[in-house]
C-alpha cells in the first residue's frame, strides 16, 4: 500500500510538473479558449482577407490585360494550384499538429524534432513534385485539357510556376508553425505582405513590362511563395523552440509517417472540392449551357471562395488550441473549443451569407459587366448556394479539430463528407426529376444531411472528454484520500 501511495503521489506531482511548464510559457494551455479561438481566427482572417482581394484584382488584370487568352491559360493550370494548396495544406498540418501535440506535452525536445524533420520531408517532397512537373510539363498541359493554342503558354506558365512551388509549400508548412509557437501575427503579416507585392507584380509585368503570361506565372508563385520569408524567424530567432537544422536532413521513416498520416486528411478535401467541381460543371454544361457554366463560376469564384475562406479560419483557430490541449491532456478545454468554433463559425458565415442573398444582383453585377442575362442567373442562384452555408461548414471545422487530436479517419471522412459523400450524390439523384434546378438546389439538401452527420461525431467527441474529466477527478480524489489516511 505504501508503494501504491507513493507511486500515485509521484503520478500526481509529475502531471502537476507538466501542466506548471506548459502553464508558465503557453497562453494556448491557460487563456480562455473562447477568447483564443476569436483571436487566433481573426488574425488569421486578416491575412486571408488580403489574400481575396488579390484574387478579386487578379481577375480584373488578367482579364483586362491578357484577355481570353490569359484567362483561358490560367484555367487550365488551375489544377497545379490546387496541388499547391493541397501539399502545403497538408504538410502544415502535419507538422502543426505532430509538433503542438509534443508542446502541449511538455516535450519541448520532441516538438523540435518534429518541426525540423517536417521541414526537411516537405523540401524533398516537393522538389521532386516540382522537378517532374518542369521534365513532364507538355504531357501534363494535355492531360490538363490544353488545346494546340494553349498548349505553349501552357507549358511556359506551368515551369515558371512550378519553380516557385518550394517555397510556396515551405512557407504555408512554416506558417502552421507559426500559429504553434503563439506567432499568429508574423503569418498574417507574411499573408498580407505577399498578397500586396505579387498582385502590383502582376500589374507591373502585363501593363508595364508586356510579360504576357509569365508575368502572371511569376505573380501565382510570389502570391504564397513570398511566405517562405519566415524561415527568418525560424533561423535566427531566440524566441522561438522551433528551429531548423542540419542534424535533421536524415529523415525518420515513424516521424514522417506521422506527419503525412494527420495531414491525409487536409490533401483529400482539396481532392472532394476538385471532384465536386468536375461534376457540377458537366451537369450544369449537360442541362444547362455555358450561362449555367459561367454563372458558377462566379458563385463558386468568388461568393463561395469567401465563405470558405472563414471556415479555413477557424480551422487556424482550432488547431494550436487542439493540438496543444491534447497534449497537455485537457478534455475541459477541449469541450469549450468544440463549442465556441462551431457556433462561432456558424453565425459568422450566417451572417455574410444573408448579406449576398440580400445583394446578389449588385454584387454579381461587378463581376458580371454587361451581361443582364448572366448578372440575373447568377444572382438567382445565389440563394440555393448560400443558404446552410453556415451548417455544411461544420464538417470542415471538426475535420481540423480530429486532425488535431490525431484522429485521422474521422477527420479524413469529415473533410470529405460535404462535397464528396453529400453533395455529389445529391446532385445526380435530384438533377435526375428536377433537372438543372436540382443541381442548383443539391447543396442546401447536402448541407443539412452533413451537419446532421457531422452532429453525431461531435456529440461522441463531447461524451468521451466528459468521460475522461470524470475519470480524471475521480483519480485524483481518490489518490487525495489515501495521502490523507496515510
Amino acid at each position: 500500500q505504501t508503494k501504491d501511495r507513493e507511486r500515485g503521489a509521484a503520478l500526481m506531482a509529475e502531471d502537476a510538473t507538466a501542466v506548471a511548464v506548459t502553464d508558465e510559457d503557453r497562453e494556448l494551455a491557460t487563456k480562455p479558449v473562447h477568447g483564443l479561438f476569436v483571436k487566433y481566427s481573426l488574425i488569421t482572417l486578416i491575412g486571408m482577407a488580403a489574400q481575396a482581394v488579390m484574387v478579386i484584382l487578379e481577375g480584373v488584370i488578367i482579364g483586362n490585360g491578357l484577355g481570353s487568352f490569359g484567362l483561358a491559360v490560367v484555367g487550365i493550370i488551375m489544377p497545379l494550384e490546387l496541388l499547391n494548396l493541397a501539399l502545403g495544406g497538408s504538410l502544415g498540418m502535419g507538422v502543426a499538429t505532430v509538433a503542438g501535440n509534443r508542446l502541449g506535452a511538455g516535450d519541448m525536445a520532441g516538438a523540435r524534432k518534429a518541426f525540423g524533420q517536417g521541414f526537411w520531408l516537405s523540401t524533398y517532397l516537393i522538389l521532386a513534385v516540382s522537378a517532374l512537373i518542369f521534365i513532364f510539363a507538355p504531357q501534363i498541359a494535355l492531360m490538363l485539357g490544353a488545346t494546340p493554342d494553349l498548349v505553349d503558354g501552357v507549358v511556359t506558365f506551368m515551369r515558371i510556376f512550378v519553380c516557385f512551388y518550394p517555397f510556396c509549400i515551405l512557407g504555408q508548412m512554416m506558417s502552421s508553425v507559426l500559429r504553434v509557437d503563439e506567432k499568429p501575427g508574423l503569418a498574417t503579416a507574411a499573408m498580407f505582405g505577399s498578397a500586396v507585392l505579387a498582385i502590383v507584380w502582376l500589374y507591373c509585368s502585363i501593363f508595364l513590362a508586356n510579360m504576357g503570361v509569365a508575368g502572371a506565372a511569376v505573380y501565382y508563385g510570389l502570391s504564397i511563395g513570398l511566405w517562405f520569408v519566415a524561415v527568418f524567424y525560424f533561423v535566427f530567432s531566440k524566441h522561438t523552440k522551433f528551429k531548423i537544422a542540419f542534424s535533421d536532413m536524415k529523415l525518420e521513416g515513424k516521424l514522417c509517417k506521422e506527419i503525412l498520416t494527420i495531414g491525409l486528411p487536409t490533401f483529400l478535401v482539396q481532392a472532394a472540392s476538385l471532384l465536386y467541381t468536375i461534376v457540377i460543371n458537366n451537369y450544369l454544361g449537360v442541362l444547362g449551357g455555358d450561362l449555367e457554366i459561367g454563372a458558377f463560376a462566379i458563385l463558386n469564384g468568388y461568393l463561395v471562395y469567401i465563405l470558405n475562406m472563414m471556415w479555413l479560419c477557424s480551422t487556424y483557430g482550432v488547431q494550436p488550441l487542439a493540438s496543444v490541449n491534447n497534449g497537455a491532456k485537457r478534455p475541459d478545454r477541449l469541450k469549450t473549443l468544440i463549442r465556441a468554433s462551431l457556433v462561432d463559425t456558424a453565425a459568422a458565415i450566417a451572417v455574410v451569407s444573408a448579406l449576398f442573398i440580400l445583394c446578389a444582383v449588385p454584387i454579381c453585377t461587378i463581376f458580371c459587366g454587361d451581361e443582364p442575362d448572366l448578372i440575373a442567373l447568377a444572382a438567382a442562384n445565389t440563394l440555393p448556394l448560400c443558404l446552410l452555408a453556415c451548417l455544411g461548414s461544420a464538417s470542415n471545422v471538426m475535420s481540423a479539430y480530429f486532425q488535431a487530436v490525431d484522429k485521422v479517419v474521422i477527420a479524413t471522412v469529415l473533410g470529405m463528407s460535404r462535397y464528396l459523400l453529400f453533395t455529389v450524390p445529391c446532385i445526380i439523384i435530384m438533377s435526375s426529376f428536377m433537372g438543372i434546378t436540382g443541381v442548383w438546389w443539391a447543396q442546401p439538401v447536402a448541407d443539412v444531411l452533413c451537419f446532421a452527420f457531422t452532429m453525431v461525431f461531435v456529440v461522441r467527441e463531447l461524451r468521451r472528454l466528459g468521460s475522461l474529466r470524470v475519470e480524471r477527478t475521480v483519480d485524483s480524489s481518490d489518490l487525495s484520500k489515501e495521502g490523507a489516511v496515510a
